[in-house]
């Protein structure tokens, strides 16, 4: 008789010897059962009451009074496939870390210098007056990657309300502060049809809806003015000065939200963040944080122990049995 048939029709519990009917398996068993052929039986002898997952081959040994039997070579195979995998994804996944980190550190680096630059500039514009910011260095990706026509700034002073207008369109101003464009296709519908979501008072202290319950920051947004678009804008109004503005929100295709308010005396496009938001611009990539790469490899350890650990129980009860 072949051998592969003759396991095939070998169903008998490893403890007493008995009978056995197959049940269904449970979670952990169709995981057990990813890399090798498993079922859940029950024993039908009563004062046994056995009920566990085993391979049809050890199934049969057990049967014969066999112990433990050997692997078979495409299992460990399988393991060292499997592993080397998740070494290599791991070595991967380290790799774009660090060098995510790397250029993330130059680029803070590069933004720290900017800021203070900035500062400073900033801190010689008297109260009330506007001042044009910095073009944006080349080595900026928001100027490498702008499709927009518009010119692209940072560090602007808004003092002066209706000194520039806006001469773009809804969406290039959005095109160019990296707005992703299922957002931007929403904010135009809204602005042309004037749906607004609320109405905000403008000082140099604070950005407010006139309901009061949502603050964004004044002290940096993106505004768009003339044929510009200027990065970590900030209002510079004189002590009491208000300007009022439409509010507009909504969401991208993965549900984030934004927020875009249009001035009533310049019509200046400008993207604002709640204080508790990160500053920066918009980007769409990710790259892999470790914590992914560790759980990968946790959970192929744990999966692992807990087949070796039900291998045991099941050998340790059998000799036990024939004992």
């Amino acid at each position: 008789m072949p051998l592969l048939t003759r396991f095939r029709h070998v169903h008998v519990c490893p403890l007493c010897g008995a009978t056995v009917e197959r049940v269904h398996r449970h979670f952990a068993d169709r995981l057990s059962g990813l890399f090798r052929s498993v079922h859940r039986y029950r024993c039908l002898d009563a004062s046994c009451g056995w009920e566990g997952i085993i391979s049809t081959i050890e199934m049969a040994r057990a049967a014969d009074g066999a112990t433990r039997p050997p692997l078979a070579w495409r299992t460990p195979a399988l393991w060292f496939v499997a592993g080397m995998a998740v070494a290599l994804a791991g070595a991967q996944g380290t790799r774009m870390y660090l060098a995510h980190q790397a250029a993330r550190e130059a680029s803070e680096a590069r933004a720290f210098a900017a800021a203070k630059r900035l500062a400073a500039a900033s801190a010689q514009v008297e109260v009330g007056q506007s001042y044009d910011g910095e073009i944006l260095p080349d080595d900026d990706l928001r100027k490498a990657d702008n499709p927009s026509p518009l010119n692209l700034r940072r560090g602007c002073a808004w003092g002066i309300p209706g000194r520039n207008p806006y001469l773009g369109t809804v969406s290039q101003a959005l095109t160019a502060a990296r707005m992703p464009p299922s957002a931007i296709v929403k904010f135009e519908a809204l602005i042309d049809k004037k749906l607004v979501s609320d109405r905000v008072e403008i000082t140099s202290e604070g950005i407010t809806t006139a309901s009061k319950r949502r603050n964004f920051d004044a002290a940096s947004f993106d505004m768009a003015f003339g044929n510009t678009l200027c990065f970590n804008t900030r209002v510079n109004f004189q002590k009491g000065h208000v300007e009022h503005a439409d509010l507009y929100e909504a969401t991208d295709a993965d549900g984030k939200r934004y927020a875009v308010m249009v001035p009533y005396v310049c019509g200046n496009v400008s993207v604002l963040a709640d204080y508790e938001e990160r500053n920066g611009y918009y980007t769409n990539g990710q790259t892999p944080e470790p914590a992914t790469w560790l759980m990968l490899v946790s959970g192929f350890s744990i999966l692992a122990w807990f087949v070796r650990r039900r291998e045991r129980k099941v050998d340790a009860s059998a000799n036990r049995h024939r004992q």
